[in-house]
């Protein structure tokens, strides 16, 4: 959206942050605002010109793309932004950041957060289908196993399963979920008739994956 504010005009884009931000590149001038902004503090921000800053964005690619869930992101990385962020649409992930050499520990963080996301999505799948209520997810590292269960319905899941695609996530939550809920044989095969193949599948899985890395 482009509007006219003080005798200039204006790019407006909404983001989830809470504060304003002014960027002028290129002579082109292009506010970043929360979503619920009203006209009148936007006005007073430009009139007042709080934090103005010209920024010019570095661009550029990392040549390995990350791979989430068996799926290959693209890594695209903006130097000199003023508010750190990471973005993913589509099959590109944009790290925002001061400095080239400060992504690394961005995305170490957001990677987490995505995979809880991709957790906490599936798990409310099965809460629904299986009439549960899991308390708590976490992550760890761990050696031997995919998964642990404790007390009070919490579940906590090791890092590899970012080696995983989503069915077979899918599988392995449903598959900890079934053990807490002491499922007899007769309902698991409803909901997977071919369960053997499924873990033979994430074995095989697995095992590249340790071999790939």
């Amino acid at each position: 959206m482009i509007t006219e504010i003080a005798g200039k005009h204006y790019k407006i884009i909404t983001t989830n942050a809470k504060d304003i931000r002014l960027e002028t590149k290129l002579g082109v001038h292009t506010i970043f605002v929360p979503a619920n902004i009203d006209v009148n503090t936007l006005e007073q921000f430009i009139k007042n010109k709080k934090t103005i800053t010209a920024i010019n964005e570095e661009i550029s690619y990392i040549d390995e793309p990350i791979q989430l869930f068996q799926q290959n992101y693209l890594l695209k990385i903006i130097e000199r932004s003023a508010m750190p962020n990471i973005v993913l649409k589509n099959t590109t992930i944009s790290i925002y950041c001061k400095r080239k050499k400060e992504y690394q520990k961005q995305l170490k963080k957001w990677r987490k957060q995505f995979i809880l996301q991709q957790l906490a999505d599936l798990i409310g799948y099965w809460e629904e289908e299986l009439q549960i209520l899991i308390n708590e997810i976490k992550l760890r590292s761990m050696q031997k196993r995919l998964y642990t269960i404790q007390d009070q319905n919490s579940i906590t899941y090791s890092n590899v399963i970012i080696c995983l695609s989503i069915s077979e996530l899918k599988y392995l939550i449903f598959n900890a979920i079934a053990e807490l809920l002491n499922l007899s044989p007769k309902i698991r095969t409803h909901y997977f008739p071919e369960e053997q193949l499924i873990q033979d599948q994430i074995a095989y899985t697995l095992k590249t994956c340790q071999q790939s890395n």
